[in-house]
């Protein structure tokens, strides 16, 4: 197994110093085509949403990457701080030490070659609750880090590369679909205490940290009641809560934002906390352990679930 970077911001730079007609074209050549591998397979995922669009700039369009449409001057201006930061060289150390940690070869598992890279992103298109970055890790050998560079996020973004390898490692123990909300739970929460060992609790993104245990505890009935949920609509109507129901095209469930960002971290942590497992060797055990470590579900029969079959 291999671990390279995939680098495309100076593809973007390129694309957006050439001359005006020419972006879009080297925009695709030096930005798209080398994330095809990262793209098609989610495109493949998203059903009525994706099936039609081929070309790249309207892939990078809804997939909210930076692009010539959207002109020059602004993405240079942050392609410069993110090269005065060493941001991408600090994004980069960040995959490779986690890769390290989590050893997955040495746990039993054969993972294809891992790419990183790093993705500038529309900052009007990101919604602004993701505070101008998220992250990509269920593609098989890939793991992607969207950002447009801000104060706040900057810091930050060693944290969310960290937990989106997590995700690329844990999805080859516990194949991501189908899936219920307990195993999805278990996922965000284990990646998240995975990137607080790594970088602390204080760079984790307001995803997890914004609700508190007293009122994820008053949440925690509704959860119960649906752990062993496999339609992905409604499970991700749980994990996002409702703010992002209308333009993803679930039902919302009435939950606040990322509610099952913050409820998986708990129940990670408790069962890590109660068994004195360390994150990692958790990353190898399956979700319906843990979640029955945490004792947040003790009313679930866990077991009932079969993470692996159809429904």
């Amino acid at each position: 197994m291999k671990i390279d970077t995939v680098d495309v911001l100076s593809g973007l730079r390129a694309a957006l110093t050439a001359p005006e007609q020419e972006r879009d074209a080297q925009f695709a050549r030096l930005v798209m085509e080398p994330l095809r591998g990262l793209w098609e397979p989610s495109l493949g995922r998203m059903g009525p949403q994706g099936a039609h669009v081929k070309d790249p700039v309207d892939v990078a369009r809804l997939f909210r990457f930076y692009r010539p449409e959207l002109g020059a001057q602004r993405a240079l201006d942050a392609l410069d701080i993110i090269e005065r930061r060493g941001a991408l060289r600090a994004c980069e150390d960040a995959f490779e030490q986690a890769v390290r940690r989590l050893d997955p070869e040495a746990h039993g598992l054969t993972l294809p070659d891992l790419r990183f890279t790093f993705v500038l992103a529309d900052p009007d298109g990101l919604d602004p609750r993701l505070d101008g970055y998220t992250g990509v890790g269920n593609v098989p050998g890939w793991s992607m880090l969207l950002a447009f560079p801000t104060a706040f996020n900057l810091p930050r973004l060693g944290a969310i590369v960290t937990h989106e390898l997590h995700h690329n490692v844990r999805f080859a123990f516990e194949p991501a679909f189908p899936m219920t909300l307990g195993q999805y739970l278990v996922v965000e929460g284990l990646a998240e205490a995975f990137a607080a060992e790594a970088h602390g609790d204080q760079l984790l993104g307001r995803w997890t940290t914004t609700l508190d245990v007293a009122t994820l505890r008053t949440l925690r009935p509704k959860f119960a009641a649906s752990l062993l949920e496999r339609d992905f609509n409604v499970v991700r109507g749980f994990i996002f809560g409702d703010w992002a129901a209308a333009a993803s095209g679930y039902a919302p469930q009435g939950l606040p934002d990322f509610a099952g960002y913050a409820m998986g971290y708990r129940v990670v942590r408790a069962a890590l906390d109660r068994t004195g497992w360390s994150v990692v060797d958790a990353t190898y055990r399956p979700w319906a352990e843990i979640v029955r470590a945490s004792g947040w579900f003790d009313d679930v029969d866990v077991d009932a679930a079969r993470p692996h079959a159809a429904r």
